[in-house]
């Protein structure tokens, strides 16, 4: 069996926990593939470099890489999801079965930390070259793995195959002995292409549409604002809790008793204002004030700075290996919480439009038990 272990690296260094910027968009670019060989038995490291942001380094390379993936019977990686979409997004094509360790642990440990180093530490009693001691530490200083030395890449992308393959032989054996096997092989390994797929085509939104509805709330949102000084009697920030508090419950004196926090400023959280609906008109004004701010800087204003620039569509990333029960996520935006149950928040929904004329989008539910 032709046994091939992939490590991918691009220019923006986030293929952990996902996000948008390490998806194959946003100026994001492919740096180099480091990979672990095991064809007939034989065990080769491979490393490609990407010469600069347009092109490969020459047609050999490309060649070369479509040719091994031609050859693989099955393709191991570490968040594998990543590797292929960027092998994708390059024009190479793979179809074949894939082995993920991060997926594997994630099976075999769901509360547990299922990161390369940690694993290489728990399981192998061995620490990775640090990401670090190529680009540095996290903040504005930070190198992008393009700029890292080439000669300080190469070990650290094949390192990472060597790791992953390693982890891999012991996943594997761990799996076969377990009631997690099948549905690793016949739900989530089946299921990467398909999260890639969805991914690489995101979501089409009307951005117009949205910056129109922004205006709308800004409006309401200055006159609930206005409503609220006046029925206060006293101006205030509205959006201080420890003003608003003061307000409410000193000088209108809504509660005798108010509920305070912890630091002993007067609780002003919805639980608490929702127990006053009723008591005075302001209340009504204050918690319409924070649904419409909330969904304004959260949805309306945020999802289009999250779309493309050229196609408009957004790119979510879809985890596997956060919850425990299975269930999957989506960061980067948070797709799963769009908001419906208000009037408001289905105006949100609605810019969610289908790419063109000739598709419909289709929402559907279901009932799940975890």
């Amino acid at each position: 069996m032709n046994v091939l272990t992939i490590d991918v690296e691009t220019t923006h260094k986030d293929r952990q926990g996902g996000g948008t910027t390490a998806l194959p968009y946003f100026n994001n670019r492919l740096v180099s593939v480091g990979w672990k060989w095991l064809l007939n038995q034989d065990v080769n490291y491979e490393f490609f470099y990407h010469k600069d942001k347009d092109t490969w380094y020459n047609s050999e390379t490309v060649n070369r890489i479509q040719n091994d993936l031609d050859k693989t019977d099955v393709l191991i990686g570490q968040n594998i999801k990543f590797d292929i979409m960027w092998l994708r997004a390059c024009g190479f094509k793979y179809d074949g079965p894939v082995f993920d360790t991060m997926l594997a642990h994630y099976l075999l440990e769901p509360d547990k930390r299922h990161n390369m180093e940690v694993l290489a530490q728990n399981y192998l009693n061995y620490s990775p070259i640090s990401i670090e001691t190529l680009i540095g530490k996290k903040g504005k200083n930070q190198l992008s793995m393009r700029q890292a030395p080439l000669e300080q890449l190469c070990p650290y992308a094949c390192e990472d195959a060597d790791i992953t393959f390693q982890l891999k032989e012991i996943f594997h054996k761990k799996l076969e002995g377990s009631k997690s096997y099948e549905v690793f092989k016949k739900i989530e390994m089946p299921l990467i292409p398909v999260l890639s797929a969805m991914e690489m085509e995101g979501i089409k939104i009307d951005i117009d549409a949205l910056a129109e509805f922004s205006k709308e709330l800004e409006q309401r949102v200055v006159e609930l604002n206005d409503n609220v000084q006046q029925l206060a009697g006293t101006p205030f920030n509205l959006a201080s809790p420890k003003q608003l508090g003061q307000i409410l419950f000193e000088h209108m004196k809504l509660v005798d008793k108010p509920k305070k926090t912890k630091t002993g400023q007067y609780s002003t959280s919805e639980d608490t204002l929702l127990k006053l609906k009723g008591k005075h008109a302001i209340i009504d004004d204050i918690l319409e004030f924070r649904q419409l701010q909330k969904l304004k800087s959260t949805y309306v204003d945020a999802l289009p700075e999250l779309a493309d620039a050229d196609t408009h569509r957004i790119h979510t990333t879809y985890q596997q290996a956060v919850a425990a029960t299975g269930r999957l996520s989506s960061v980067n935006p948070n797709l799963q919480n769009i908001p419906i149950r208000s009037e408001k928040g289905r105006e949100v929904r609605k810019a969610f439009v289908p790419k063109n004329e000739d598709f419909t989008l289709l929402a559907a539910d279901y009932s799940q038990i975890e």
